[in-house]
Parts: C-alpha cells; structure tokens; sequence
C-alpha cells in the first residue's frame, strides 16, 4: 500500500528520520564494541612444540641480558597458512640468519610462538635490534585486515612482557624504515597508536637507544 508523503506532518517526519538514526547507532555500536571472542587461557606455544630448528650454534646469549624497551610490530608478509617453521626456513636458509629473527609469532588463530631466544638481540629491524623485542603476525597486511583474534593475542602478549620488561615505546617496523619497507602492512599499522595508547605505551622510535649489537655477517636484519 502506497503512503502518501503529504499525510506526514514536520513532527512525523522528523520522528521517522530520528529513529533510522538510533537504528544506525545501535548497529554501530554493536560493531564497534562486539565482544572479543573466547580464546581460552593464553599459552605461547614453545619451540620444541612447534618443531623449530636448532638456531646456528654461533648465536649466543648475550653477555648482558637484553633490555627490552621497545616493542616492534611486524606482518610476515605470507600466507596465513604458513606458520613459524616457513618463517624460519626463509630468515635461516634464504637470508642467512642464524635462526628466525622475531621474538613470537601470532597465526591467524591468535596462537603464540616463541621464536628467537629473548637472550638474544633479535634480527627484525635492521640497526635498531638493541633492546626491540619482535612480535610478528602470520599474514600479509598491505592486503587482509588483522583478525580480532590476533589484535587480543598481541594485545595480551605485550601486556604480558610488559610486566617483565620495562617497556615503554610500541612501533611498526616502517617507523625505523621509513620509505624503506611496507611492514607491517598499512592495515595492521594504523591500529598500532590506538593499541600503544591503551597500553600505556609511547607511540613510535623515540625509546630506541642503541647501539646496534655487532653481529655475524651471515646474521643480517631484516
């Protein structure tokens, strides 16, 4: 049945206009506050679980322990489908490192890999890994956006080493290479201030200190 607009007055109108609008807050809200989904209890998931190889005998704890005072967020750049064993078959057998150069690994699921040794300087962000703890996330993030169950991972993680380290700066691996690198990808990078703010975290590279560690020449960063 057709309605003619002339039987509605201003007041009717107004009233119709008003209610689309309380519809579209709703929705919006929903969207923006949707519950974080149940992962169960965080459990980083150990070398030895996840297969990984030896690291090159030439990479030794450091005679002082690292202080971490920077987190740097990374995107593997690969498949979702690939995991921690295929990030470390490049960095060791295509470029050269003496074992995977991030800290953890988070897939696509929100599970957490222990990578490099937090003994040990990473290789993650060429002159900068003195005291940059490396957390990458499986995926390509120039294309797909982070999975929630990845953003609550991350989140829970640095919080984590928060409490044993004294962090202070949280930034993307392009903050230290401008111009030179799309990591972590635009999508996954401009979630990065938002998530340092709600951390308590300096957005960017100004904690960075150095100096750069001497490494092997077969130990490049990325």
């Amino acid at each position: 049945m057709l309605i003619s607009v002339g039987h509605f007055s201003g007041r009717g109108l107004f009233k119709w206009i008003a209610g689309f609008a309380a519809i579209g807050l709703v929705f919006f809200s929903y969207d923006q506050f949707w519950p974080a989904p149940d992962l169960g209890p965080p459990k980083i998931i150990s070398r030895a679980e996840w297969g990984a190889e030896q690291a090159d005998p030439r990479l030794e704890p450091d005679q002082d322990p690292e202080v971490f005072n920077t987190v740097v967020v990374h995107h593997s750049a690969m498949l979702l489908s690939e995991g921690p064993r295929d990030i470390q078959s490049v960095h060791m057998h295509q470029r050269g490192f003496l074992d995977i150069g991030y800290h953890f690994v988070i897939d696509g699921e929100g599970r957490i890999y222990e990578g490099r040794s937090l003994a040990t300087h990473g290789a993650h962000v060429a002159g900068h890994n003195a005291g940059t703890l490396g957390i990458a996330l499986m995926g390509n993030y120039e294309i797909i956006e982070p999975a929630t169950e990845q953003r609550v991972r991350l989140k829970w993680l640095i919080q984590a080493l928060m409490r044993k380290y004294p962090l202070t700066h949280l930034a993307g691996h392009g903050d230290f290479a401008p111009g030179k690198t799309l990591c972590p990808g635009k999508n996954l990078e401009a979630l990065l201030p938002t998530l340092a703010k709600e951390l308590g975290l300096k957005f960017g590279v100004g904690g960075y200190v150095g100096p750069e560690p001497g490494a092997p020449a077969l130990n490049p960063a990325l």
